[in-house]
């Protein structure tokens, strides 16, 4: 998969469970003895994180890199996402074809992902090739070769991932809608770049961005699976403490200010050749360090994810006016964005923004727990703060059977995470109450400005001539 991949708010959500990892003593109780783990920084300054997950058969390695589309300007949009395709499909070694072909032998599924923060290359692999996949890892990543060839070839994957994302609704309104909220900051540009300037894209030009960024004292190495650590920890000493440093133009890359405050709001309308309309309506959010982080993400729970989100009610009342709900939340280093996505008839547009706008402008006072009633009235209505609970614990629960998430998830926490651990992730989400949520949306959604994007059929004329 060569293309952004779409993060899921149960697994943005499963990121602060990761403390616990990084931090043993801070570790829920269980039953039994809690996984073996290490973590620890190389002389480079790679920061490491080894953890046992015995009888799985399988290893599961991530490495995370701080470079992402908030490193880049308009000369060099993209070129995050260019770097992690040159690196993934041939960058470190002559032949990528044979290359891959040599992975499948050995059982290995790799993949690589930009975002607007990081890079991270993931590899999965039968435990008994962990060691050979990880010298894989390092040598596709830190023994980049310039190659002009596969660099012109990616580029013209890269144009025609452009192509398809403008095919996409989905994609297409999240993109538009974080242009415009994040207008200004490097954050509005897209992952996948300005087309102009991957067309111009050079050698040099993407070496120049590369070298002072990749560096292992900007990286972070998660290892999961079925493994001795002591082994383990040897293997990564050996491997990957060899790397050099990096010199120190690495640590004079510069670092985007936080996103401020979203001046005003803003609205777009744009067709494409589809059958139903699509409204986006987002809104400027908590970032990854933020305190609010985790009661909003309980909060995008309540109102827009699971079987019977509150704004489901709202907007498919006796009116009708969605066919489908569906709320996201990203949190991200230098802020945040939270998204709600309705399908819908074109003509419910305006009617639907408009129940959004006013049952929002009274969320100070909705009642999110049977807490918040009297006892005697308690019987009477649903608890939407339990029963996000018992989704985010379960998603919790899911996310962590797989090795591959665990490693991905530690190496994006490691890189992101500038706070320190206050207990395990469930303990905290369960601490929360109604006031927690009427607080976080008081901040982020009422009365506050929106971005708001309409996507809608062509005309029968214009679908004729496309």
């Amino acid at each position: 998969m060569r293309t952004l991949r779409r993060i899921l708010p149960a697994a943005w959500a499963a990121l602060a469970a990761l403390a616990a990892l990084a931090a043993p003593p801070l570790a829920t109780a269980a039953d039994g003895p809690p996984p073996a783990s290490a973590y620890f920084t190389l002389d480079n300054g790679l920061q490491v994180l080894l953890q046992e997950k015995r009888g799985t058969g399988l290893t599961a390695i991530t490495l995370a890199a701080d470079i992402g589309t908030k490193d880049e300007t308009d000369a060099t949009s993209g070129y995050a996402h260019l770097l992690e395709h040159l690196l993934l499909f041939g960058g470190g070694r002559d032949g990528s074809e044979a290359h891959l072909a040599e992975l499948r032998r050995h059982g290995v599924a790799h993949n690589a992902h930009t975002d607007h923060d990081l890079m991270t290359f993931e590899a999965s692999c039968p435990a008994a090739e962990g060691a050979w996949a990880l010298e894989q890892v390092r040598e596709a990543v830190f023994s980049w070769r310039p190659d002009p060839a596969l660099l012109e070839r990616e580029k013209q994957v890269i144009a025609e991932e452009i192509l398809q994302l403008r095919d996409d609704p989905d994609r297409l309104g999240r993109l538009r809608v974080m242009e415009q909220l994040f207008a200004g900051h490097a954050y509005g540009r897209p992952v996948y770049g300005d087309g102009a300037a991957i067309r111009a894209a050079t050698v040099e030009s993407v070496e120049a961005f590369c070298r002072p960024r990749l560096v292992p004292r900007r990286c972070a190495l998660v290892v999961v699976g079925d493994f001795l650590l002591a082994e383990m920890e040897a293997q990564v000493r050996r491997v990957w403490g060899a790397l050099p440093a990096g010199g120190e133009a690495a640590l004079a890359v510069a670092e985007p200010a936080d996103a401020g405050r979203l001046e005003k709001g803003s609205e777009e309308r744009i067709g494409l050749d589809i059958s139903e309309s699509h409204l986006f309506i987002a809104w400027r959010a908590p970032g990854f360090n933020d305190d609010m982080r985790l009661s909003f993400t309980l909060l995008t729970y309540v109102l827009g994810r699971g079987l019977n989100p509150v704004l489901g009610a709202v907007l498919r009342g006796g009116r009708q006016l969605a066919d489908r709900v569906e709320m996201s939340y990203q949190p991200m280093r230098h802020g945040g964005m939270a998204v709600l996505h309705l399908v819908l008839d074109e003509r419910n547009l305006r009617s639907a923004a408009a129940e959004v706008a006013a049952f929002l402008s009274g969320i100070g006072s909705f009642k999110f727990s049977r807490k918040d009633v009297l006892p005697q009235y308690r019987d009477l209505m649903p608890d939407y703060l339990e029963s996000a609970k018992n989704q985010m614990a379960y998603g919790d629960g899911a996310f962590r059977e797989s090795a591959l998430n665990l490693s991905a998830a530690a190496a994006r926490y490691l890189l992101l995470n500038r706070a320190s651990a206050a207990g395990s992730y469930l303990e905290s989400v369960e601490r929360l109450d109604g006031g927690d949520l009427r607080r976080a949306a008081g901040k982020v959604l009422s009365g506050k400005k929106w971005a708001l994007l309409a996507i809608t059929p062509l005309a029968a004329g214009a679908r004729r001539e496309k």
